[in-house]
């Protein structure tokens, strides 16, 4: 039996419902939970026996991937989904395959002018902070003031990938599941939250599925693939339990996921 541990809150209730939906063939259920923003506590789970995949937030992901009883759900190693390794092993062909790895703390050795902007994300899918472009000086400033609360998820050896900006015209994300490319939908044009499920250029998916029968990153997983002067780069790929929707096919998402599963099962 296939169990969806859904997280109630921080979910867009019509997702969740559209996720309950689509539950609807032979030993499909769901359950809801709630989740403490930033806490460790793992929810009680009613059908333990089943086969439980969990969706939500990074938080609950990530907790979920340390929790024996639930990590089975979870299509996530974190050695994988890091910038690092989409360099490794797909080269150009992502987008800021430019840049470096630093230590959170040492941004101030790195040998720029203080007005130059520069692009910097978390290494990992951890989520820290969202990727930003500032100037040098802003982003020495700022490393300066977190440092200084020893946070234990953002800290002055939190690794981090620093590069020069892109000019992006649009970007789209894609749902995989077993190598297979099941919904995309644009999400930016131009800068701007400008979300389409027409805008889906067949070059571009050609782009994601060369990417994709390169490397297989993980079971199912999301891509983010941008388009820059023409050519397509891709911009990094995310855990599918705590990934967020935008103009997709939930439905045939979830159905495809429980497919797969089964398929294991057997």
């Amino acid at each position: 039996m296939i169990n969806w541990i859904l997280q109630k809150n921080l979910t867009k209730p019509e997702i969740i419902e559209r996720i309950k939906s689509a539950l609807n063939g032979e030993n499909e259920i769901w359950e809801e939970v709630e989740i403490i923003p930033f806490s460790s506590e793992i929810p009680e789970v009613e059908n333990k026996d089943s086969f439980k995949v969990i969706y939500g937030s990074t938080t609950f992901m990530l907790n979920a991937f340390e929790n024996e009883d639930l990590k089975e759900g979870v299509f996530f190693d974190p050695i994988k989904f890091r910038m690092t390794n989409y360099v490794d092993k797909w080269k150009d062909k992502v987008l800021n395959s430019d840049g470096r790895l630093m230590k959170f703390g040492e941004l101030g050795d790195l040998e720029s002018e203080h007005k130059k902007e520069w692009f910097i994300r978390p290494n990992n899918d951890g989520k820290e902070f969202s990727g930003k472009v500032d100037s040098l000086k802003n982003l020495v400033n700022w490393s300066n003031k977190v440092c200084q609360l020893e946070l234990p998820e953002l800290n002055r050896n939190t690794e981090v990938w620093i590069s020069e900006p892109k000019s992006i015209k649009k970007e789209w994300r894609l749902f995989i599941v077993d190598d297979q490319i099941i919904s995309a939908s644009r999400y930016m044009n131009e800068g701007v939250l400008d979300e389409s499920e027409n805008d889906v250029p067949q070059e571009m998916i050609d782009f994601a599925q060369k990417r994709i029968n390169e490397y297989r990153l993980e079971d199912i997983y999301v891509m983010d693939i941008a388009e820059i002067e023409n050519e397509f780069r891709l911009i990094e790929c995310n855990c599918f339990n705590g990934t967020g929707f935008y103009k997709h096919d939930v439905e045939k998402i979830i159905q495809s996921v429980n497919e797969f599963v089964k398929l294991k099962l057997e």
